[in-house]
């Protein structure tokens, strides 16, 4: 019954043991050495990345009697004895999710200046620090800025954004990082080695990959899933409810090859063995990213391509998975990536133009040829209308000149769908055409400015081309102005006395015609 659990057996009791953070240890171990140690320090990472053990080990360092190579704890002193049993007083470890109060941080402050009973210094480490309420931080900001010179603070957390600056910018802080899997697996395989557990290196991969980068995780994985000394890799994935790689695979073969039919019935098969599909499915986009970053690696981009959109629609299909139908989610994923999915659409332009009449051929046609046109016109604006595909040419495109443009500028107003560019057209016309550039000429700056929008230009301009047949630029100009002499008007007015420039109607239409408006009620 005395027996430790494995993941604290193997807590790291010296640096050369933390594995997997060389960053944060080659750091400390230079502060150490140079006796430059802060005297706060922030640790934050995910869960069981080493922050606990190297607060530890910072404490062991700055208490044992007789470091090692001037950084390493001896772990034979009596200090060192009883911080890895967790019995020397002046280590202070503090567990921030319980006791979170302002309450606890004043009785903090009150011991903080006592000094040390055995040892040369005071080492309070407080664990999951982002549960501290904000007045226990504001309570802490000074202890922190100023510490007695025996005390050290030590903050460890897996959640540093819920921490105020104010406390962050008192600490130096260290981000510890996610384990690789090569660092995982020797370790793990270490540990095995010690304990006479006799591991699959399959086995070991699975949980190192299973763990996302926490070594207490795996350690305590591997102590949980051995039985009789062995730790099989099948016994592995059926308890941990994994799919083999071997599987993952072969659903990727199957749907490379475009066998939509296959590949629903394996997910059917998983679905009636029992399996998680969310699992599953979580485990086959991990697969195909693998994939994904070997092809990026080795130049394939059009394969690389594929297996991104391969994994956007799996990870939709994570998303939208329901309890009640779980494999509904990947079965249209699976549709969508092999299978040839029609959607009914309405008709295309080609099978609606045969409903437009074209002119009799006749001597004497019943409809006048310019009517002719207009009905043309009116039936592909509305076929646009419904499609909403590019503009289609009626027939051979008229001459591009400016004569024939002005000719046929009611027919270019036609065509405009906006209100207020139709609007703003009325107050300009078609003058001078340089090569592709049309100038317009407007009799207000306004309706100007409006047409020459970047859309409304864009629109008018796809207008032009497809009724005359070739590329066109706009420009505009504001017609100069006839402005009489002052003493000439002010005579004509004493001369003439004339009625009111406008009446109420005549004002309501000026004003219209300068800011294309219309009258609604």
């Amino acid at each position: 019954m005395d027996q430790i659990s494995l993941y604290r057996k193997y807590r790291p009791h010296n640096f050369d043991n933390l594995i997997g953070q060389d960053h944060v240890r080659t750091t400390l171990i230079n502060a150490i050495k140079s006796e430059h140690v802060a005297h706060a320090y922030l640790f934050t990472g995910p869960r069981g990345t080493g922050k606990t053990s190297s607060a530890r080990l910072i404490a062991k360092a700055l208490l044992c009697s007789a470091l090692k190579d001037k950084h390493e704890p001896c772990n034979q002193c009596d200090l060192c004895l009883d911080i890895n049993s967790g019995r020397l007083i002046d280590l202070i470890e503090i567990d921030a999710a319980s006791n979170r109060g302002i309450d606890e941080v004043r009785e903090l402050k009150e011991k903080i200046n006592f000094a040390p009973s055995r040892a040369k210094y005071k080492v309070y480490i407080i664990d999951e620090v982002h549960m501290m309420t904000k007045e226990a931080f504001n309570a802490l900001l000074k202890t922190l800025e100023e510490p007695p010179a025996h005390a050290y603070f030590i903050l460890a957390t897996t959640e540093v954004h819920k921490i105020p600056d104010t406390i962050i910018s008192r600490c130096q802080r260290f981000d510890f990082r996610r384990l690789s899997l090569k660092a995982l697996m020797t370790r793990l395989a270490y540990i095995c080695e010690k304990e006479g557990i006799e591991a699959e290196d399959k086995a070991l991969e699975v949980i190192s990959r299973y763990v996302n980068g926490g070594m207490r995780d795996a350690i305590g994985l591997v102590e949980q899933l051995t039985v009789d000394g062995k730790l099989g890799h099948a016994k592995v994935e059926e308890i941990l409810g994994l799919t083999g790689i071997s599987l993952l695979d072969d659903l990727f073969k199957i749907l490379c090859s475009g066998d939509t039919s296959g590949a629903i019935k394996m997910i059917h098969e998983l679905h009636d063995q029992g399996s998680d599909l969310k699992q599953f499915t979580h485990e086959f986009i991990q697969r195909i990213r693998e994939k994904m970053l070997e092809a990026v690696n080795d130049g394939k981009i059009n394969m690389c391509r594929s297996l991104i959109k391969m994994i956007e629609l799996f990870q939709e299909a994570q998303r939208t998975m329901s309890a009640a139908i779980p494999q509904l989610a990947l079965e249209i994923a699976v549709i969508k990536l092999t299978g040839p999915v029609k959607i009914e659409t309405t008709p295309a332009v080609e099978e609606v133009a045969p409903v437009v009449a074209a002119p009799p051929a006749v001597e004497a046609p019943v409809v006048a040829p310019a009517q002719t046109e207009n009905v043309v016109d009116k039936a592909v604006i509305e076929v646009r209308e419904h499609k909403k595909v590019e503009p289609v040419s009626t027939g051979e495109a008229m001459a591009f000149t400016i004569e024939s443009i002005k000719e046929n500028w009611a027919r270019v107003n036609e065509r405009v769908k906006a209100p207020a560019l139709r609007m703003s057209l009325k107050n300009g016309h078609p003058t001078t055409l340089r090569e592709s550039i049309l100038v317009l000429t407007f009799n207000s700056n306004f309706h100007k400015s409006k047409v020459l929008e970047h859309d409304y230009r864009v629109e008018l301009e796809t207008i032009i081309e497809d009724l005359f047949g070739h590329a066109v630029k706009l420009e505009g100009l504001v017609k100069a102005l006839d402005i009489k002499a002052t003493v000439q008007e002010e005579s004509s007015y004493m001369e003439a006395a004339p009625e009111p420039v406008a009446t109420g109607a005549v004002a309501v239409e000026a004003a219209l015609d300068i800011f294309g408006g219309e009258v609604v009620g």
